[in-house]
C-alpha cells in the first residue's frame, strides 16, 4: 500500500513518509526499493552520484549501507540517527529534487522546513504513544505549502484496532495551551524569578509577585490550583539556602557587588564556594554537597535580592541551577589533581550532563575501551577512581559501591569522544561503542556547548581560575575535532568537517579566499553544493571579516583616543613638553581608504598615515 500511494507521485513531485521508530524508517526505505521500478535509479543519476560522494566525503570514507541501497532511487531516510552533516545534506537533497521520498519520523515535521506533494503517516504512532491533534496537524501541514506547491494531500493509515482513536483525534478540538513553568519540579518559574533578580526586573518579593501575575500560569490559578504566592516564597527560599541570592542590607553599594556588603547576609553571597570549597576537601567524592549554609534571618515581602557572585557564574555561564553546585564540585575536586598530560580529564569534565543521563553502558565494551588506554589516560581513570577492579566487576555484571554511577558513566562518554579526539571517525567511533552516530555527534557538540558553558562559569569565580586558561579554546576544538587549519572555514554555516576538507584542498584556505570567490566556483569544487548554500556561506564569510575589522577598528579608536587624552594633558602641563610620534613608529605606507584617519581626527601631530578599515571597503 504505501509503495503504491508513494510510487503514484515519485520521481515528478516529492513525498514524505512519517514512520512511528527509527528503525521503521529504515526498513521502510529499503522495502521501497525493493517493490518501486527500476527505471528510479537513472533519474538525476549524475546528481545522486554526487550527493553520495558528498555523503562519503562527509563520513571519512563510510556511507550507511541502506543509504547504498536507497540514494539510485531518489530515496532516504531522516532521523536522529544520522550525524548533523548527514542530515543538511539530505535535506539540501530533497530541496534540490535530487531525492523525491523520504522516510522520516515525526521530528522532521517540527524541525525542518521541507514541503510535500504528498504526506503519508504510516502509523498514528509517534513511538507508544498516539499522535495529538497538534503533531497531526504539523505533519499534514507539510503537503501543498503555500509558495512551493500548487496543491498536496495526506494520507494517515490505520489499524483496525486503532480506528476509534483516530475518530477522535479528527473530532475532539485542538489541546489546551497549558503553562509549563511548573513543569519539572517548578524548573521554569525558578529560573524566570532568578533570571528576573539577576536583570534588576524584578528584585523584591512584592516585584516578583506582580510579575508573575501577568503570566499563562497566574491565569491558569483557579483550573491547576496552584498557590503561586507560596510557590514564589518556596523557590526564593530554595535560591538563599544554595547561595545563588541574598539580601541586600543598609550599606550595601551596588546590587551587582554583594561582596562589598558589611553586613552577615549580603557578606554570604560569597559564603557558598568558599563553604563548598570547604566541604569538598573534608569529605569524599562520593558525598554530595546537600548541605547548606544556615540563613542569618528570614526575609519579607519588601527585602531586595541580589545575585551573588555564586549565581553571577551561574547566570554567566547558562548553567542550570539545579546543576550549579555539582558543577563547582566537581571542578574543585578536579582542581586538586588535574592532569593535563592528557586531554582525556577535560574532555571528562565538560561532558554534559544531560547526555550522561541518556547512555547505558555496554560492559565489554567499556572494559575493551580502558583496557586501550595509554598510561597517562590510566592515570585519569585512576583519580576519578576507576580501577581495573572496577571495570572487571562491572563487565561481570556488579555494581562498583565505591565509585559513583554517574562518574561510570560520564568517563564511558569521555572515553567515546577521547576516541574522536585522537583522530577516529564518527562511523568507526560509533560502532565500536555500539551507538548511533547520530548520538556520537550530539554528545560531540553538546560537550563542546558546555565547554563555553563552563569557562564563563568559572570567569567569575576566581578559585577556578586555572579552568579559564584552559578551556579558552577547548569548546571550539571539540566542536571541530579536526586540525587547526579546519577550524576558521567551520565557522561558515552549511560548512562542516567534510565539506571543510574539500573547500581546503581546493585551495580555499580563509575566509578571505571564500570571501572573494564566486558561488559558481564552489558550486564546481565541492560536490553537491546548491548554489544558494554556496552564496550564504560566501555572504558570511563577507559579515565575519567586517565583524573583525569593525572590532579591530575600534580598539584602535579606543587606543587612540587614550593617546590623544594623554597628549592634551601633557600640553597643559608645563612641566612637560609634546614629542611627536616618530615616523618609524608609524605605518608608512598611505592609505587607500577614502575614510578619514583617525590620527587626524586625534589631533595628534603626525608625520605619516595610518590606513584605516572601513566597512565599505570591498574585501
Amino acid at each position: 500500500m504505501i509503495a503504491g500511494l508513494v510510487g503514484e507521485v515519485i520521481p515528478d513531485y516529492s513525498c514524505l513518509v512519517f514512520c512511528p521508530t527509527r528503525r521503521n524508517c529504515e526498513t521502510l526505505a529499503e522495502l521501497l526499493c525493493k517493490v518501486l521500478p527500476g527505471d528510479l535509479t537513472r533519474v538525476k543519476f549524475k546528481r545522486k552520484v554526487s550527493l553520495y560522494q558528498a555523503l562519503l566525503e562527509e563520513g571519512g570514507g563510510s556511507v550507511c549501507s541502506v543509504l547504498r541501497k536507497t540514494l539510485p532511487y531518489g530515496i532516504a531516510y531522516h532521523h536522529s540517527g544520522l550525524t548533523e552533516g548527514e542530515r543538511r545534506l539530505l535535506e539540501e537533497g530533497y530541496l534540490t529534487g535530487t531525492l523525491c521520498c523520504l522516510c522520516c519520523t515525526s521530528t522532521l515535521a517540527a524541525g525542518v522546513n521541507l514541503p510535500a506533494r504528498r504526506v503519508i503517516i504510516r502509523s498514528p504512532y509517534t513511538g507508544r504513544e498516539f499522535l495529538t491533534r497538534a503533531k497531526y496537524k504539523q505533519m499534514v501541514g507539510r503537503a501543498g505549502r503555500a509558495g512551493l506547491d500548487t496543491s498536496g494531500e495526506s494520507f494517515l493509515v490505520l489499524q483496525p484496532q486503532d480506528l476509534i482513536k483516530a475518530k477522535s483525534l479528527f473530532l475532539t478540538s485542538v489541546e489546551v495551551c497549558c503553562s509549563t513553568l511548573t513543569d519539572n519540579e517548578d524548573k521554569g518559574l525558578t529560573s524566570l524569578l532568578f533570571s528576573s533578580m539577576g536583570l534588576g526586573v524584578a528584585v523584591s518579593i512584592s516585584e516578583l509577585k506582580r510579575l508573575t501575575s501577568f503570566s499563562l500560569l497566574a491565569l491558569q490559578k483557579p483550573t491547576n490550583k496552584i498557590d503561586l504566592d507560596t510557590k514564589i516564597l518556596e523557590i526564593v527560599e530554595c535560591l538563599r539556602k544554595k547561595g545563588l541570592v541574598c539580601i541586600k542590607r543598609e550599606g550595601d553599594s551596588q546590587h551587582s557587588t554583594p561582596s562589598s556588603a558589611s553586613t552577615n547576609e549580603s557578606a554570604g553571597c560569597h559564603q557558598p564556594c568558599e563553604e563548598f570549597s570547604k566541604r569538598i576537601s573534608i569529605t569524599p567524592a562520593s558525598k554530595s554537597m546537600d548541605n547548606t549554609p544556615e540563613l542569618s534571618s528570614p526575609f519579607t515581602d519588601d527585602d531586595i535580592f541580589v545575585v551573588s557572585r555564586f549565581g553571577r557564574a551561574a547566570i554567566k555561564g547558562s548553567i542550570d541551577l539545579s546543576l550549579a553546585s555539582h558543577l563547582y564540585k566537581d571542578l574543585c575536586l578536579a582542581r586538586e589533581n588535574l592532569a593535563v598530560n592528557s586531554h582525556l580529564h577535560l574532555l571528562y569534565l565538560v561532558i554534559s550532563y544531560d547526555i550522561v543521563n541518556s547512555v547505558s553502558i555496554i560492559p565489554d565494551v567499556y572494559y575493551k575501551a580502558y583496557m586501550a588506554l595509554g598510561e597517562e589516560e590510566l592515570k585519569v581513570a585512576k583519580l576519578l577512581g576507576i580501577t581495573e577492579g572496577v571495570i572487571v566487576k562491572l563487565s561481570t555484571g556488579q555494581k562498583s559501591k565505591k565509585v559513583d554511577q554517574h562518574v561510570l558513566h560520564r568517563f564511558y562518554v569521555a572515553l567515546l569522544l577521547h576516541l574522536i579526539w585522537s583522530g577516529m571517525g564518527i562511523w568507526q567511533a560509533s560502532d565500536r561503542f555500539r551507538v548511533h552516530r547520530g548520538f556520537t555527534q550530539t554528545a560531540l557538540t553538546s560537550s563542546a556547548a558546555f565547554a563555553s558553558c563552563v569557562y564563563h562559569f568559572c570567569q567569575e569565580l576566581e578559585e577556578l581560575w586555572a579552568f579559564r586558561d584552559l578551556l579558552g579554546n577547548f569548546a571550539r576544538q571539540i566542536s571541530g575535532c579536526c586540525s587547526a587549519e579546519l577550524l576558521p572555514l567551520m565557522d561558515l554555516p552549511a560548512v562542516k568537517k567534510g565539506r571543510a576538507r574539500m573547500l581546503y584542498n581546493a585551495g580555499f584556505h580563509t575566509l578571505k579566499d571564500i570571501a572573494n570567490s564566486e558561488p559558481s566556483n564552489l558550486v564546481e569544487i565541492v560536490k553537491h553544493l546548491p548554489y544558494r548554500a554556496a552564496l550564504q556561506i560566501i555572504n558570511s564569510a563577507k559579515m565575519l571579516l567586517i565583524e573583525r575589522a569593525d572590532t579591530l577598528q575600534g580598539e584602535a579608536e579606543e587606543v587612540l583616543l587614550g593617546l590623544r587624552q594623554n597628549n592634551q594633558h601633557s600640553l597643559s602641563d608645563p612641566k612637560h613638553t609634546l614629542v611627536p610620534l616618530s615616523k618609524a613608529n608609524l605605518i608608512s605606507k598611505p592609505s587607500q581608504s577614502t575614510s578619514p584617519n583617525i590620527l587626524e581626527a586625534s589631533n595628534l601631530p603626525v608625520t605619516g598615515s595610518v590606513p584605516v578599515i572601513s566597512q565599505h571597503n570591498k574585501i
